[in-house]
């Protein structure tokens, strides 16, 4: 007993720390595999592997049985199958989701069927390859930030208006021309199927002699009905594009007539409360706002309400040419929010909101720039570029929370004070001549018994701030904060 007593903890620790060792490297290979992954040259090296194998395909099914080298490439198309089942098995170990892994490449799996060809499956499997064109696209994809932003924002629809015709097309000339050869005098060669495949496919009926064959006759009904759908897609893909063209040049033209408004970089909930408060305070609530970020739609995310100040533009704030077309030059305000969109780190926020702080105060010393950062220890990046303000996220929630723990109630009070919604808000005002020279408590009393107002803080001319000072007499240029139900003139 005092064996088993001895062996089974030591045994449970030992497996511990064989699993915990298990999964340091597992985790070390993850990243080193993704890592590989991402490397221009696997997808430069990819996309030539899966041309060459869609190319042999197209050879060796469109050949006859007794044609020379029809063992050769097989043999090549088998070695090339073999490297696409390796990379996915690669992909496979460094994918940290499983699930996601077989949503993004269950085309590509069963793309390497093929190499199940020795178990005697039919030869007719060989036509998967040619799912793997679908990757081809995908790698594409990702090299399109040269393109101008209203081709790039409609990538995907492009892409896939292409992968469907590609597609089409080459089944319907592989099957067509192994059902038809032989029967149909129209159709005994690859090329014959090809330029049946597309003028079926572009005319939506067919044009040479009758098919003879139940399967070239279905896959003609398939050509049809990829006719009309291909239509639909084109139709409007080139009417949502002609849509955002002309939406974008009466965008740049009103952007144009713009002065002394507000522009905020990028969008989110936070953004829209930032624009509500805009239109519930009293002098700025007809002040137009421009909103430089990408989004799909609109009139989806933001309040009907705030519509007729809100001026959207698509493009990157980061960029000096952007940032010009939203009038930065005229601008009075230029707000920065953290853009984690896109799967974007805290890291790479910061590092756009710093870029674009840096950019407008360079295009514009005069607007006022307020950022939000995530991280404070890249504040003084902003403070050597001359950044007017910046708020600190999740520092600044932290103390909020602190307070609210701390002096119960207190919610209520900073709910009030910091929305324009109603009640009691915040003030900066110019201090009139006739209080230079006075205290600070001389015009505190004014304030309370004649504007119902608390004085709190002074924002001094040199630029410090100082909040419910004990003596303080006033001095040229000096503005003040105060806690009112509106906006008071001294």
């Amino acid at each position: 007993m005092k064996q088993s007593s001895y062996w089974k903890p030591f045994l449970q620790n030992l497996k511990h720390k064989l699993k915990s060792k298990f999964q340091s490297k597992l985790h070390s290979l993850q990243a080193k595999l993704n890592r590989f992954f991402r490397k221009s040259i696997v997808d430069f090296s990819l996309a030539i592997l899966i041309t060459c194998s869609v190319g042999l395909t197209l050879i060796g099914l469109s050949q006859p049985n007794a044609f020379p080298l029809t063992g050769r490439i097989e043999t090549i198309q088998q070695f090339i199958t073999a490297i696409f089942a390796l990379e996915l098995g690669l992909r496979w170990i460094a994918a940290s989701s499983k699930p996601r892994f077989f949503r993004n490449y269950w085309l590509d799996i069963i793309a390497i069927l093929p190499l199940l060809q020795v178990f005697g499956i039919p030869s007719v499997v060989q036509l998967l390859r040619l799912l793997r064109a679908l990757r081809l696209f995908s790698l594409l994809i990702h090299y399109t930030n040269m393109l101008p932003l209203n081709l790039k924002r409609r990538t995907p629809e492009y892409f896939l208006i292409f992968e469907l015709l590609f597609l089409t097309v080459l089944f319907g000339s592989m099957i067509m021309l192994g059902f038809e050869r032989g029967n149909n005098s129209g159709i005994e060669s690859l090329e014959e199927a090809l330029w049946y495949s597309l003028y079926s496919l572009f005319s939506g009926e067919p044009i040479v002699s009758p098919i003879k064959s139940l399967g070239g006759r279905m896959m003609t009904v398939g050509l049809m009905l990829m006719h009309m759908t291909l239509f639909v897609v084109f139709t409007g893909t080139v009417s949502a594009f002609m849509v955002d063209q002309l939406r974008n040049e009466n965008t740049l033209m009103e952007l144009d007539q713009l002065s002394d408004h507000t522009i905020i970089c990028g969008w989110n909930r936070k953004a829209e409360i930032i624009v509500r408060e805009y239109k519930a305070s009293g002098k700025n609530k007809n002040i137009p706002v421009v909103v430089i970020a990408f989004v799909d739609n609109e009139h989806t995310i933001i309040d009907p309400a705030l519509r007729s100040i809100v001026r959207f533009l698509n493009d990157d704030f980061t960029k000096v040419t952007v940032l010009e077309k939203a009038g930065v030059r005229r601008a009075n305000t230029c707000i920065i929010l953290s853009d984690k969109s896109h799967g974007r780190s805290e890291q790479d926020a910061d590092a756009r909101t710093i870029l674009a702080a840096l950019t407008a105060e360079k295009l514009n010393p005069n607007v006022y720039t307020c950022a939000e950062l995530i991280n404070r220890e890249y504040a003084s990046h902003l403070a050597l570029g001359n950044v007017n303000a910046y708020v600190v996220s999740q520092e600044h929630s932290a103390f909020l929370l602190a307070q609210v723990a701390l002096n119960h109630g207190l919610m209520e009070v900073f709910g009030e004070l910091l929305s324009y919604q109603g009640g009691n808000h915040f003030y900066r005002i110019p201090l009139k001549s006739e209080w230079i020279g006075r205290t600070f408590l001389d015009l505190f009393i004014h304030l309370k018994q004649v504007h119902n107002a608390i004085l709190i803080a002074v924002d001094e001319s040199n630029g410090g701030s100082s909040v419910n000072p004990n003596d303080y007499t006033f001095k040229e240029d000096d503005q003040i904060i105060l806690i009112a139900q509106h906006d008071i003139h001294l």
